[in-house]
């Protein structure tokens, strides 16, 4: 199972633009979590904080605890929706939290991993085709899966695995069953190109063969009318 982690934040009751800079010189970064039947709640978190946990965790997957202190003083299960950078300078922008309702089912993305070193690639010198890399499930909070391993070691040339393949698991897969996660295909083999036969100085426009003399190219009469009517 996924782990847990935590993040420390401050209710802020000042908004706007000037205020949201401010922040951000002191070192701190706004936020807001909501979720349903919970009202938004503006914060601010601690900049280098959360990118020590920005480095660490697949935030659209991570049960976050979000412990609250300020005019609200209150601990919430999250997970990041949204994360916000600055256009063109490596500066952190804004952080939205979502409250995970206790004991509901919410929607996730799990990154499928690769395990394995196929038949057809150690014996046929096939390639391997990773189609599909995340898979969109519905799963209790407390039950949310780090990844799923697929095992491709006994993949041949053309054989694949589709998403109804995936092993079963304490969630509801909510992606197409029909969709490839991944194949083995062929090597591609590119062959060289052969000059067709009877053409002559491989293949340079105006090229004469040997013994032959070149023939004057014709006189193009419509110039000179050209030029004239010019």
């Amino acid at each position: 199972m996924a782990r847990n982690y935590k993040l420390n934040a401050e209710t802020r009751e000042r908004f706007g633009k000037n205020e949201m800079n401010r922040l951000r010189s002191e070192g701190r970064v706004p936020a807001v979590v909501y979720g349903p039947n919970e009202e938004t709640i503006p914060l601010s978190l601690d900049k280098q904080e959360v990118s020590r946990l920005l480095q660490e965790v697949s935030f659209e997957n991570t049960i976050i605890q979000l412990d609250i202190s300020g005019k609200v003083q209150k601990s919430y299960q999250t997970l990041i929706r949204e994360v916000q950078h600055h256009p063109y300078r490596p500066v952190l922008q804004h952080l939205d939290f979502y409250s995970v309702p206790e004991g509901r089912a919410i929607v996730v993305e799990i990154p499928i991993i690769l395990h394995g070193n196929p038949i057809g690639v150690r014996n046929q010198g096939g390639l391997v085709q990773h189609i599909l890399r995340d898979l969109e499930i519905s799963v209790l909070p407390t039950k949310i899966p780090e990844h799923i391993i697929l095992d491709i070691t006994g993949l041949n040339i053309h054989d694949s695995i589709h998403v109804s393949d995936i092993p079963a698991g304490d969630f509801q897969v909510l992606t197409d069953p029909k969709r490839t996660v991944v194949s083995v295909v062929p090597p591609v083999i590119q062959k060289e190109a052969v000059p067709a036969e009877g053409v002559v100085g491989e293949g340079v426009e105006g090229a004469v063969a040997p013994g032959e003399e070149a023939t004057p190219e014709p006189e193009v009469i419509s110039r000179k009318k050209e030029s004239e009517e010019e």
